[in-house]
């Protein structure tokens, strides 16, 4: 095979590939829009076809290829091939501070008797303390002969139900914050501009932040670009949610205290550091590439239900039953851990640090 039939099957090639990441979502359908743009390269592909007949044959191709390359390359990093240039990239910081709330504790007084070797019966006040929030009427209620109240400010949030939905977009998170959390989000369009929905119950916070809902004839962007940079608190415990179509996401989640992980996703690329807590992580996509890492102190349940997958688990998973594994040192981890895994044509791959 020469040089010419190669670069010709390689130009047909790159199409098919481009096509097949088109239609899994994980290339926007915009990057023809700059291929199209580069149709002139085609004459000149043709003219050097008609010079050079016999030795110089491979360059026609060639420039082909290269044009394909360039297209894909310009819509990538966000560049219009006519010459309107770069997206602007606004970024917008979301975040809530933990406010101190009064708590009342009641402290509550019972005798204790305790015989002494003199045949004599000491008592002895033992207090018990139960924190426990009381308003100003029912605190004058209490018998204070036998009760005391004491109030103490502590922090409004112990617990945070944080669900981000995002169309498109690249997730991360690796650094702690000394607030409830911090959200930082790069887009490049308005439509992705974040929303936040934010309460508080019982010292539990609710948050949702997402993007408003896009019309059909918006769904294709150029390259949108969107990334959503997540800080959240050592001392808060998550329970966390990601619901978003084509995505990369990166989660440290070693230094954090999440109870539950859980992605719906389209095509992604996931990687995640699983936390060092009593915790389950669901993941529920379409392809993918899932890699998570363990830390030794955390034992494994893992459940894969996978179609046409390549599985890397770390030597120290044993097949339990079916599809079911269990990490050697389940039994005796500081910290448990379920896994579930439910995704189409994937490679997964999950191994101890």
């Amino acid at each position: 095979m020469n040089g010419t039939q190669f670069l010709k099957g390689l130009a047909i090639i790159l199409v098919g590939v481009i096509l097949l990441l088109n239609n899994l979502s994980i290339l926007e359908w915009s990057v023809w829009y700059n291929i199209f743009k580069l149709w002139p390269l085609l004459l000149v592909s043709l003219g050097i076809s008609l010079i050079f007949r016999k030795r110089l044959s491979w360059l026609a191709p060639l420039v082909i290829v290269l044009g394909i390359i360039i297209g894909i390359g310009a819509g990538y990093m966000g560049i219009d091939l006519s010459l309107e240039g770069p997206i602007a990239t606004e970024v917008t910081i979301l975040q809530r501070e933990i406010e101190l709330v009064p708590v009342t504790r009641i402290v509550r007084q019972e005798a204790e008797e305790d015989v002494s070797e003199s045949g004599e019966i000491a008592t002895e006040s033992v207090a018990e303390t139960i924190d426990e929030e009381l308003t100003s009427d029912e605190a004058e209620e209490i018998d204070m002969d036998e009760e005391e109240i004491e109030t103490e400010m502590l922090p409004n949030v112990q617990k945070a139900n944080l669900h981000l939905s995002y169309d498109v977009g690249v997730f991360k998170l690796e650094f702690p914050t000394p607030l409830v959390y911090q959200c930082q989000v790069s887009h490049r369009y308005p439509q992705f501009k974040p929303i936040e929905d934010y309460s508080v119950s019982d010292r539990i916070a609710n948050i949702r932040i997402y993007h408003e809902s896009l019309p059909s004839s918006d769904k294709h962007f150029r390259n949108p670009k969107n990334q959503v940079d997540l800080k959240l608190n050592k001392e808060i415990v998550y329970d966390i949610l990601i619901e978003t179509g084509a995505t990369t996401i990166n989660y440290d989640l070693s230094k954090f205290k999440v109870e539950q992980f859980t992605v719906k996703s389209g095509a992604s690329d996931i990687n995640v550091i699983a936390p060092e807590y009593n915790s389950e992580i669901n993941i529920n996509s379409g392809v993918s590439k899932i890699n998570i890492d363990i830390p030794e102190s955390v034992g494994v349940v893992l459940s894969l239900d996978t179609g046409l997958s390549i599985k890397e688990l770390g030597k120290e998973f044993k097949i339990q039953e079916g599809n079911k594994y269990i990490s050697e040192n389940y039994d005796e981890s500081v910290y448990q851990l379920n896994i579930n895994i439910d995704s189409g044509l994937s490679q997964v791959s999950i191994n101890y640090l």
